[in-house]
């Protein structure tokens, strides 16, 4: 993430398939304040190697605007990879052969362990990938190996084909907001119980690093010009340019990342006192009902 960029924040409404709101809104621009448009936003980033669309996973309004991010960027940068974590690394094959057409909704759903609210937040980007021929990446590690992590410890699972080829969990500002998060103190971390979940957050992290690091060099030695990824993910997962973004830049320092977080209600989205900024460009929705 570059921190000069402006932290924009966007509270507008996307009317189409993934909207299931009719509320309007705004888009605002912070710093300096000014109006600004979602199209601005993506004109903005076109030129990143990886965007992330942090979301808040249950908000309509907010996977509306995801949704029209993507279709943003894609006009600009036709070589665009959606990314997603709601689907595990292992369910690949099947998302492709959905992708290509040579299996039906029914039985790919059957097959792919999709959330609970994907009829209604991540149906839209699939069939829209579908239609527009963007390929889709499985990014997350199944999560029978982050189950066994947070349970059992990171040295309980063994290398696969589904988990990443190593895990960094020495991050102190994501330890400290992960903490948090779950309820504990950071300072209790050494005898806790929840580094083994905050393991299982990172291996998650790096096995979504991975695989996008993987789907860029897939794409240029497929001749792709100018690939784009477009990552889908909680935002936790790359808000302040933690998590998966800073994994990503451990792998390919060089990489221009962007990070697009997604706020609701009071928050405000401005840099947090420990001077890290939220993202890029932050989405402001409303709460959900």
């Amino acid at each position: 993430m570059k921190s000069a960029h402006t932290l924009l924040v966007l509270s507008l409404v996307v009317l189409g398939t993934a909207c299931r709101s009719t509320d309007s809104g705004r888009v605002e621009q912070l710093e300096p304040s000014r109006s600004s448009s979602i199209e601005r936003a993506a004109e903005l980033m076109a030129d990143a190697d990886v965007v992330y669309l942090g979301e808040e996973h249950d908000n309509d309004v907010g996977h509306s605007m995801q949704l029209a991010f993507t279709e943003e960027l894609f006009r600009r940068r036709p070589g665009l990879i959606v990314s997603m974590e709601q689907f595990e690394a292992d369910v690949q094959v099947f998302l492709d052969a959905y992708l290509a057409g040579e299996l039906d909704e029914e039985t790919f759903l059957a097959f792919s362990r999709p959330w609970p609210n994907y009829p209604e937040h991540y149906r839209p980007v699939i069939e829209w990938a579908k239609r527009s021929g963007v390929p889709v990446v499985a990014a997350n590690v199944p999560r029978r190996y982050a189950r066994t992590v947070a349970y059992q410890g990171l040295g309980s699972t063994d290398y696969s084909l589904w988990t990443p080829w190593s895990v960094h969990t020495d991050e102190p500002p994501y330890l400290a907001r992960f903490m948090v998060a779950m309820g504990g103190n950071v300072h209790d971390a050494p005898n806790s119980s929840l580094l083994r979940w905050f393991a299982a957050q990172c291996i998650k992290d790096d096995m979504m690093a991975q695989s996008i690091v993987e789907a860029l060099d897939r794409a240029q030695s497929e001749g792709v010009d100018a690939p784009l990824v477009v990552h889908w993910c909680g935002r936790f997962h790359s808000d302040y340019g933690l998590g998966t973004v800073s994994r990503v830049a451990l792998r390919r320092p060089n990489l221009d990342q962007r990070v697009v977080s997604m706020v609701s209600g009071k928050e405000d989205g401005r840099p947090a006192p420990d001077g890290l900024v939220l993202g890029d460009f932050v989405m402001r929705v409303p709460d959900q009902d």
